[in-house]
């Protein structure tokens, strides 16, 4: 017996409305201070990597991946 793409409609909806209210209470949780810390040292080096690539762009990209 073939299902209705009604159903399936349902069927989804219903998935997606329990994915929802299962993960709206992760989404409000606060970030832990180990994550936040982490985050905040790749930004730095992020920085520290894009400045490096400025001074580099009139370089062959070959040789400024073998100068890092």
């Amino acid at each position: 017996m073939r299902r209705s793409s009604v159903h399936h409609q349902k069927v989804g909806d219903q998935v997606g409305d329990l994915l929802r209210r299962t993960y709206d209470d992760v989404l409000r949780e606060p970030l832990p201070d180990r994550l936040r810390d982490l985050i905040k040292k790749l930004e730095s080096d992020r920085s520290l990597f894009f400045g490096d690539a400025q001074t580099n762009e009139n370089s062959e990209p070959s040789l400024a991946l073998e100068e890092r």
